[in-house]
């Protein structure tokens, strides 16, 4: 229902302000709804014409205030309205008393009193004297009103902002940490990815080490042992090499392990040449071409040691941790290759040298028991290496009585070497049965080697005594012989020539002679007597001179102590022969035999 509270003339703008203010409060108007709604009357009423008429009515919680332009009134305009919360005013009509109340005493419900003219003491005026009931109170009310606009419009945009800026501080603080996670994940990755290359390259490194360790030996023993130090108790609790010799059983490497048989993992790598790992628990990752997994009490691998498509043995190894990962089979892979090479290598060497040095034994022939001579050799296989087999001594006596003597050394080592130096010898005893001299025998024997085997070389000493005491020799590039006088003085025998094979054909190896008497003795020797890597051969054979001259009593004790002064110092890098021969009185000689100065060995030097 529409109540009429107020109407008046345009002019008269006190009572229609206190009556809009007053239906304000008793609607429940909200201040800054009321504070709007009395800024736009008081404008309307200070801009409209000044015979128009202005109208505050009251419906359904609405306060409207409307101007009626002209007389009679041209058209209406709305100028604000309000909507209260309160209970509405009753219906009693407004009356055109300028009272601004039906009744004529400014109230709404006949309660409140206007005043007559709305305001607040009954006197018709705003202040009770109806000073501000011109332009100046609209003035300011519509300045007062301007300014809260304002500043609410201002704390509006303020709000705005801070809302905004809350809005992107938040929205920040989710990018930050998003961010932070992404990062602490990415430092995670990194630190898994760091931890897994420098674990992939120390297993790179290990490997690398452990294939230049297992292969500086050639002892199958001793490449086991190093295998045992370089994996326990880095990368397993315990390790065992099982080895098959001949066609016998799997058979621990040392002999004397724990274990008395091979556990049936063992068995069936060797039989399979398979990988066989056994965990613990239960694995579900993907199994391996060529590995074999199962459940066992304790944790172990079992990889067959292969070689040249031959199966050596098996390499079992027993976990440090709970169980082998899939990094520790790889690198345990190829730890059993390198072993495997490392110990076909050792079992063949040690195969070969055993032959080579069977076969050289076999050769060396029994020494003569001449009348004028007595004779010692030794033969002594090198300690290190595989050289072996190239070193031979040979004597023998003529029909016609002279004796000859020879050393020599093939070059290289090994079976080859071995077999070579059986064809030398034989060619030698072949030879020196009709030749004039050792120059001849020794040109024959290059010529063979040249003409037959151009690619092998060879050295030799060659000497003939005669039973009259004359010594000749030829030396194609062997160490000097040594000749001692019966007074200990030591004379180094000089004049070599060229190496046996050498591509010189037409070329012939000079000889050289000189006188033995009774307790001349002469030491034929190869390299491995005097030879150290770090002298030189002049210096190895003054040493060899001293110790040669200081030896005293029988042959075989002058050689044991020749050896003990050359070789105590050193490893046997190669191998080393040595003979000794002695002229002693020949009792079919007559008593003057060997006392003219020119047959005494210790004056009579060589001679072309």
């Amino acid at each position: 229902m529409r109540q009429r509270i107020y109407d008046g003339p345009v002019t008269d703008a006190g009572p229609a302000l206190a009556s809009a203010a007053a239906a304000a409060v008793r609607l429940g108007v909200a201040a800054d709804e009321r504070a709007r709604f009395l800024a736009a009357v008081a404008r309307a009423l200070r801009d409209h014409h000044p015979e128009g008429a202005v109208e505050l009515s009251a419906e359904d919680h609405r306060l409207t205030a409307v101007i009626k332009v002209g007389t009679p009134p041209e058209g209406t305009v709305t100028l604000a309205t309000a909507v209260g919360t309160a209970r509405p005013v009753d219906g009693t009509p407004a009356a055109r008393d300028g009272t601004g109340s039906p009744d004529g005493s400014g109230s709404l419900d006949g309660g409140g009193s206007l005043g007559g003219a709305g305001s607040p003491d009954g006197s018709g005026s705003l202040d009770g004297a109806g000073s501000l009931g011109g332009t100046a109170l609209l003035d300011h009310l519509i300045e007062l009103q301007t300014m809260v606009e304002w500043s609410q419009g201002e704390l509006e945009q303020t709000n705005k902002g801070v809302l905004a800026l809350h809005a992107e501080l938040a929205e920040n603080a989710e990018r930050l940490r998003k961010a932070s996670e992404l990062q602490q994940r990415s430092l995670r990755a990194e630190r898994t990815a760091r931890a897994a290359a420098d674990a992939a390259r120390a297993r790179l490194a290990f490997l690398a080490h452990a294939g230049s360790t297992l292969s500086e030996s050639l002892d199958h023993e001793t490449v086991l042992a190093r295998l045992h130090s370089l994996v326990v108790p880095r990368y397993a609790s315990a390790v065992t090499v099982w080895l098959v010799r001949g066609s016998g059983p799997l058979e621990p490497v040392p002999a004397g392990s724990s274990a008395a048989a091979p556990s049936p993992y063992v068995e069936k790598a060797y039989v399979s040449g398979r990988v066989q790992r056994v965990t613990v628990a239960r694995d579900d990752a993907h199994p391996a071409n060529d590995l074999d997994t199962r459940s066992g009490r304790e944790p172990l691998l079992a990889l067959p040691l292969i070689s040249h498509g031959v199966t050596l043995g098996v390499l079992e190894a027993r976990a440090a941790a709970a169980s082998f990962g899939t990094e520790d089979i790889a690198m345990f892979r190829e730890l059993a290759r390198l072993t495997a090479a490392a110990i076909d290598n050792a079992l063949r060497y040690e195969h070969e040298r055993d032959v080579a040095e069977r076969l050289q034994r076999a050769m060396l022939t029994d020494l003569p028991p001449a009348a004028r001579l007595e004779f010692t050799a030794r033969y002594l296989p090198a300690e290190a290496g595989l050289n072996v087999g190239g070193d031979w001594y040979d004597a023998f006596e003529r029909p016609d009585g002279d004796v000859v003597i020879a050393v020599g050394d093939v070059t290289g080592h090994g079976l080859q070497a071995a077999t070579l130096m059986g064809q030398l010898r034989t060619a030698l005893r072949a030879y020196a049965m009709d030749a004039e001299g050792p120059g001849e025998v020794l040109t024959c024997m290059h010529r063979m080697l040249s003409h037959l085997q151009p690619e092998d070389l060879a050295t030799a000493v060659l000497a003939q005594m005669s039973p009259d005491g004359r010594l000749r020799w030829s030396n194609a590039g062997h160490p000097p012989p040594l000749l001692r006088a019966p007074d200990g003085s030591v004379t180094v025998l000089h004049g070599h020539d060229f190496l046996l094979g050498m591509p010189f054909e037409k070329a012939a190896i000079k000889e050289h002679r000189t006188w033995l008497t009774p307790g001349c003795a002469v030491i034929f020797y190869t390299d491995g007597l005097i030879e150290r890597r770090d002298a030189s051969l002049d210096h190895g054979i003054e040493r060899l001179a001293a110790a040669f001259r200081s030896a005293e009593g029988e042959l075989d004790h002058v050689a044991d102590s020749v050896l003990e002064a050359m070789l105590s110092d050193s490893v046997r890098e190669d191998d080393t022969c040595l003979l000794i021969f002695r002229a002693i009185p020949d009792p079919a000689a007559g008593p003057d035999l060997g006392t003219e100065p020119l047959l005494s060995c210790r004056e009579g030097g060589p001679d072309a």
